[in-house]
């Protein structure tokens, strides 16, 4: 048994030293950088889809239309195989380094210490193969820093271990010398006495997991009719609807619709809010169909100082995250999320490419209801606060928010009214000021907040609810602003500045933001060092 353990470790030492020097990417690679590509240009080229359509509308030339897509064929070949040819990496002691480019060479050094996120994929064209892709990603960068494409998914493994910096102690990493690998200060030794006990620490100790009901509720809840409307609103522009109207199946549902509802206006009424809630179910599959698509089987685990989360139907997914990288939690709780009783968790980072690369969003945890979110953050302790439950309740902001906001949305109408008069477009403009007002103050009566343990939370939202948890730790600056009303009156806006982002909490009371603002300095002053 000592003799197979002590195989395994040499051929680790073997593949570890492969990585320190340069290393070019599998030919398989050349796939990935052909798909990825077209993939950039076709999710930033929604907005030509309207004007595809309305060409084919017009009359398409097939003929030209076949070459443009041969052409675009053979450019994205070319490219595939120069990225190919010239890409190199390799690791040393503390960094990855990476070497790209044709005409002019450009060289990247991504130390372990700034690494962020690391995501391995794995599409549908690699899964026989046993080959993935590494993404890297640190903080700030606005694109992603490296893509190693179809690396061996063992491979991937341990180039994952050094880059996090994590400790492999399981058996297969033993030396049998008793010395540090090459150049991998993080693979350690283990003595039999101690075995049992690191081999616990260093596993994956799943954190929360997500079925596939669940996944359903998050695509349901989470639909966006905006977007779908921004799309197909020219598309449905370019549609003949009276050809549509005279067919036959709309005629029939049409009678229906007026039988059931003659002449009364509440049926009138519900028959349109059923129809919209209709068509929204319809969109909703899509939505559906997307979330269970990347996200099933859903698991999160954590591994050392190392949140992972995997799944993915067709291309399998699987992102790391260094807990010391999350800046704040934030529970987002639509209006449909209510009815299901769930929230989303968004475990937002440090500012720059977060996970969820493609929708700006950060890792996440789909349908979680109130009652697992205490659990869920008690197997994360590293998470700064202590506070782990949603607060039952809030302290509103001061009412002066609302009455400087609200009634100004009547300033048009005063004035249109003094110069017009009462007409039809006067009255609709008071009708929009009230709209305005009384949604300004939905949103009044949303914003709050509590200051608990070593946290601050804020709550905010229109119709849906959201909280944030900002750990004092966390906060790198703060500003506090004060009118010569709200000094009088004894409140103030007070800004948290974090690495991921600003948040602001306004018309508080003035000795909440000097408190908030101490708090958050003295945990600064005890360690500089803890915001990334």
């Amino acid at each position: 048994m000592i003799e197979h353990d002590e195989t395994q470790a040499s051929e680790i030492l073997e593949k570890n030293q492969k990585f320190s020097q340069w290393q070019s990417l599998s030919p398989w690679s050349m796939l990935s950088f052909s798909f990825g590509t077209a993939k950039a240009i076709l999710s930033n080229g929604y907005a030509i889809i309207p004007i595809v359509f309305a060409g084919w509308k017009n009359g398409f030339n097939l003929q030209l239309g076949l070459i443009a897509a041969i052409i675009m064929m053979t450019l994205l070949s070319v490219f595939a195989f120069i990225q190919w040819r010239k890409y190199r990496f390799k690791l040393n002691e503390q960094q990855l380094n990476i070497k790209r480019g044709l005409l002019f060479t450009r060289k990247d050094e991504i130390p372990f210490n700034k690494i962020q996120n690391i995501r391995f994929e794995q599409p549908f064209y690699f899964k026989p193969l046993k080959l993935g892709t590494l993404v890297i990603e640190t903080a700030g960068s606005k694109d992603d820093e490296a893509h190693l494409a179809a690396l061996n998914a063992d491979d991937a493994e341990l180039i994952k271990q050094q880059l996090l910096q994590l400790t492999n102690t399981s058996p297969r990493s033993i030396n049998p010398n008793n010395e540090a690998s090459f150049n991998d200060k993080h693979i350690v030794n283990i003595d039999s006495a101690d075995t049992n006990a690191q081999l616990t620490s260093s596993k994956n100790k799943p954190v929360i997991k997500r079925n596939l009901k669940q996944l359903i509720q998050f695509g349901f809840y989470q639909n966006n009719l905006i977007w779908l409307a921004v799309i197909a609103g020219p598309i449905l522009g370019q549609v003949n609807w009276e050809d549509i109207a005279e067919m036959p199946l709309i005629q029939q549902f049409w009678n229906s619709v007026v039988s059931f509802s003659g002449e009364s206006i509440a049926l009138q009424v519900a028959s349109g809010v059923l129809i919209f809630i209709t068509i929204y179910c319809l969109f909703s599959l899509i939505s559906i169909l997307a979330a269970v698509l990347k996200y099933y089987p859903y698991r999160l685990d954590k591994r050392q100082q190392t949140l992972q989360r995997s799944g993915g139907v067709i291309s399998h997914q699987q992102d790391a995250l260094a807990t010391k990288r999350v800046q704040l939690l934030h529970f987002s709780q639509p209006v449909l999320a209510r009815i299901f009783g769930v929230w989303t968790l968004y475990l937002k980072q440090v500012k720059g490419q977060e996970v969820e690369q493609k929708t700006a969003q950060h890792m996440l945890i789909p349908s979680i209801k109130a009652a697992e979110i205490a659990p869920v953050l008690d197997k994360i302790p590293e998470l700064a606060g202590g506070s782990t439950s949603i607060p039952k309740r809030y302290q509103n902001i001061a009412l002066a928010w609302f009455t400087r906001r609200g009634f100004i949305a009547f300033l048009p109408a005063i004035i249109l009214t003094a110069i017009e008069g009462i007409t039809v477009l006067t009255e609709i403009t008071w009708l929009i000021a009230l709209a305005v007002m009384g949604l300004t103050f939905l949103r009044y009566k949303q914003w709050g907040y509590v200051i608990e343990n070593d946290v601050v939370w804020q709550h905010c939202g229109l119709f849906s609810r959201n909280w944030k948890r900002v750990p004092f730790s966390k906060v790198q600056h703060v500003s506090i602003t004060q009118t010569l009303a709200q000094k009088e009156k004894g409140f103030a806006y007070i800004t948290l500045g974090l690495a991921s982002g600003s948040l602001t909490l306004p018309y508080i009371k003035q000795q909440d933001a000097h408190f908030i603002a101490e708090q958050a300095m003295a945990r600064t002053k005890i360690d500089p060092n803890n915001w990334i």
